[in-house]
Order: C-alpha cells, then sequence, then structure tokens
C-alpha cells in the first residue's frame, strides 16, 4: 500500500517533487551582412494621369448635373409665371362674359339692327324653317364605347378566346 504524506495543516496530499523543464539555451543566429551600398527606399507610383482624367471627368459630370437642376428650375419658374397669367386672363374672361351677358338686352339689339344696320324683320315667306338635331353627347360617347367594346371582341374571338 501506498502511503500517502500530507502537507502539514492541509488535507492535500504532498505531491511528489518533479524537475522543473530545462531552459532553452539561446541559440545564437549570424546576421547577414550589410552591403556597403545601402538600397533605394521603393516609392509607390501612382498613375498621375488616370487620375487627373477621373478628377476632371468626375467635375464635369457634376457641373452637367447642376446646369440640368438649374435649366429645369428656372423653366418651373416660368411655367409657374405663365400659369399665374393664365389664371389672371381667365378670371378676367369671366368677368367681361358676365358684363356682356348682364348688358345684353334683345330689345336693344333690335333697335340697333333696325336703325343703325338698317335691317328689317323678314317676311313669313322669307323664313326657312331649320331642324338642328339635338345631340345628346353621353350617347354619342357611350356609342363609342361601344364600338371599341366590339372591336377586343373580335380581336379575342379571332384569337379563340370565349
Amino acid at each position: 500500500m501506498k502511503e500517502k504524506y500530507y502537507v502539514y495543516g492541509s488535507a492535500a496530499p504532498k505531491l511528489n517533487e518533479q524537475p522543473y523543464p530545462r531552459k532553452r539555451q539561446r541559440t545564437v543566429r549570424k546576421t547577414t551582412p550589410v552591403p556597403s551600398v545601402a538600397a533605394k527606399p521603393v516609392t509607390a507610383e501612382y498613375p498621375v494621369v488616370q487620375i487627373i482624367v477621373c478628377i476632371v471627368i468626375t467635375f464635369a459630370v457634376f457641373f452637367t448635373i447642376i446646369y440640368r437642376y438649374s435649366t429645369i428650375t428656372e423653366m418651373n419658374y416660368k411655367l409657374s409665371a405663365l400659369n399665374k397669367e393664365y389664371e389672371s386672363l381667365k378670371d378676367s374672361n369671366r368677368k367681361l362674359e358676365v358684363s356682356i351677358n348682364s348688358k345684353i338686352n334683345q330689345e336693344n339689339i333690335r333697335k340697333i339692327a333696325e336703325e343703325r344696320l338698317n335691317m328689317k324683320m323678314p317676311d313669313s315667306y322669307q323664313k326657312i324653317p331649320v331642324k338642328v338635331p339635338k345631340v345628346n353627347y353621353s350617347t354619342v360617347n357611350l356609342e363609342e364605347e361601344k364600338e371599341k367594346e366590339s372591336f377586343w371582341k373580335s380581336m379575342l374571338m379571332f384569337f379563340g378566346e370565349k
């Protein structure tokens, strides 16, 4: 049986002493001989011409974009000015129509036509009746839509659908 030796004052068994690993001996490296002529430091060569061309192209694109935006902004300003002028002309046109319609009097028109223009009312045999057809635009629009539908139906039937 093995006897266990305990360290005084602890319950841990005493370990056998193991020798420490050997220290490595330093190896002496031979140094390379220094050349008598010092080597030139290596410098990075940049393609200067290509860099300059890229910068010029970048600025050209940049200024082209700025020019386009300024042109668009100027056109928008002119468009808004024209729209304001158009709206003012429409308002003045409406005012003139209202004033004309308020001043129209059938009796004054007949009086001016007879006196100033020497016009007179036609006799009964001189009157020619004219029939003006009343067109219902919604009906005309529906007929056009039906024509479009019939065209598409004929195309679908031609290709074998329905």
